[in-house]
């Protein structure tokens, strides 16, 4: 009579009474995945400091439960302190409002605090906490974070400045600028603390400047005209290339900044950013379609 082969486990895993595998012969360890892929969804960083409670407050009452996208706040706080905020702030929207934890998943229509005394990034969907690499003063927490949303999310990152002192936030909207991301920043003149938002507009790369209750409504009318992922071959050859030498010349009269010496990729990303400013929803872009529209591509200014 044979003998029964060995017992197996769940989904033929052989169970604990099955062989050991030969003693000098490791299996190759799995290598890391290291890509940082994008969540399907928009993740929204909202980075405060001095005044901040106040405009995320405002912010979050005028949020609608269901858009879609994940919130992490990151907010100047004590190191020693305590923190409620994720209670105060659970006070002014029906999403859940909750503390973030080590590679705690991002989810969509989620708001995730950082806890005091920590540095927070995205990575893989997941949350990442570690203790501040900067001693207390020098620290930069919402560039910290602003970065890592930039290089996991790209063009679904948007970069939120509220109220606060100093200028943390002010390169990490340049990072998620790079990448075609969103940056929107709180109108300097509702902020309780105006450094941190002027700090922000004075790099001319911020898309949206409206006060708080404003930039809910504002955030998610850009996202909706989004073309996500545009590829160049998408783009009528007739009148794209002079499409694109108007926008540009706008751009550039308007805001300063001249993308004429871009190569094409980044000039395509140029276009379709103030496609989105000016709500435009086709090309070529037309003579009159710009004398109609180029009051719009100066959304820093909040005239948007």
């Amino acid at each position: 009579m044979a003998k029964p082969g060995p017992s197996r486990g769940v989904a033929g895993t052989p169970s604990s009474n099955s062989p050991k595998a030969r003693p000098g012969k490791k299996e190759a360890p799995v290598p890391e995945d290291r890509t940082l892929p994008s969540l399907d969804f928009p993740v929204v960083g909202i980075g405060c400091s001095a005044g901040g409670l106040e405009a995320l407050d405002a912010f979050l009452a005028h949020l609608p439960p269901d858009t879609g996208m994940a919130f992490v706040i990151v907010q100047h706080l004590d190191p020693n302190y305590v923190s409620t905020l994720p209670e105060l702030l659970q006070r002014s929207t029906r999403m859940p409002v909750v503390e973030a934890a080590d590679r705690l998943p991002v989810k969509p229509n989620s708001i995730y605090v950082i806890p005091p005394n920590k540095d927070i990034a995205l990575r893989l969907g997941r949350l990442h906490l570690q203790a501040p690499t900067e001693r207390r003063g020098l620290r930069l927490p919402i560039d910290f974070f602003f970065r890592s949303l930039a290089e996991a999310q790209g063009e679904k990152a948007v970069g939120v400045i509220l109220s606060g002192m100093g200028s943390d936030g002010m390169l990490g909207l340049g990072a998620i600028k790079e990448e075609s991301g969103l940056t929107a920043v709180q109108a300097p003149a509702t902020a309780k603390a105006d450094s941190m938002p002027n700090s922000a507009i004075k790099t001319g790369i911020v898309d949206i400047v409206a006060a708080p209750e404003e930039l809910p409504a504002r955030i998610i009318s850009y996202l909706q005209l989004t073309p996500r992922s545009m590829p160049l071959d998408l783009i009528p050859e007739s009148g794209a290339h002079s499409s694109l030498e108007r926008v540009i010349a706008l751009l550039r009269n308007r805001t300063g900044n001249d993308f004429s010496l871009y190569k094409p990729a980044p000039s395509i990303g140029a276009l379709n950013g103030a496609r989105r400013c000016c709500r435009l929803t086709g090309l070529p872009v037309t003579r009159s379609t710009c004398v109609k529209t180029r009051r719009r591509l100066t959304c820093s200014s909040g005239n948007c």
